[in-house]
């Protein structure tokens, strides 16, 4: 009575951990070779098309003879023997993986250092600009200085004329006329004023962008860094 029982326990085994229930599951092939894609699961079967070190591809059903049947990422399915497969990506993928990263952040390392440059060569001639504003400022407010002196003069005088009657008209065309050349200064060192301001706002903003452009980089160099060691332990 026993027997029967455990004979169908051993087959209920044998049905759930059946190689043929395997699926996909991710391989590569080994080594340097280049493996036939039978339509059998026999060396006698036909050749579909060949895998190489390296190819990747999904098992969909497995065989207790060694071999298993795969599908490749072209959509190619077939029979090929286990044994010339390895689950770990070959170091020669990984590698070549890891070299296209570095370049692509070197790429990216290099535009950001010339951002960096561009925005400091920017902030240089704002500067600069900066400077020949000043000096046009400290030149028109003593241009400013002396024609308001001028103008108190020329109301003493006229003062002192009024009180002696002569030369008025004089006086008065002095007067309005360096008046007006005051005002005229006035607006025009307000304008370098607002220019002025809109420099420094400017500057300030290329500043930062300069020192953003420094922190990108070392950031970008950073993890450039961290994933060669990475990659160095992982070889």
């Amino acid at each position: 009575m026993k027997s029967p029982k455990w004979r169908y326990v051993l087959a209920l085994l044998l049905i759930f951990l059946s190689p043929s229930l395997v699926c996909a599951e991710k391989r590569y092939i080994s080594d340097t070779l280049i493996v036939s894609l039978r339509d059998t699961p026999s060396l006698r079967g036909n050749i579909i098309s060949y895998l190489r070190s390296g190819d990747s591809f999904k098992i969909i059903e497995e065989k207790e003879d060694g071999f298993i049947l795969v599908q490749t990422p072209k959509g190619d399915k077939g029979w090929i023997q286990k044994k010339y497969t390895i689950e770990e990506k070959p170091k020669d993928l990984i590698i070549a993986d890891l070299k296209g990263k570095v370049q692509t952040l070197k790429k990216r390392l290099d535009s950001a250092a010339s951002s960096t440059g561009t925005f400091k060569n920017s902030a240089k001639d704002l500067q600069g600009q900066l400077k020949d504003k000043a000096r046009e400022i400290g030149q028109l407010e003593k241009q400013i200085t002396g024609l308001e002196q001028s103008v108190k003069n020329a109301e003493s005088k006229y003062e002192d004329l009024k009180e002696k009657a002569q030369g008025v008209e004089e006086i008065f065309g002095e007067r309005d006329s360096l008046k007006a050349q005051v005002q005229d200064l006035d607006q025009e060192v307000e304008m370098l004023k607002v220019e002025n301001t809109e420099l420094l706002q400017t500057d300030r903003i290329l500043w930062f962008l300069a020192g953003f452009g420094v922190f990108l980089v070392g950031w970008i160099m950073g993890k450039l860094s961290r994933k060669s060691r990475r990659s160095g332990l992982s070889l």
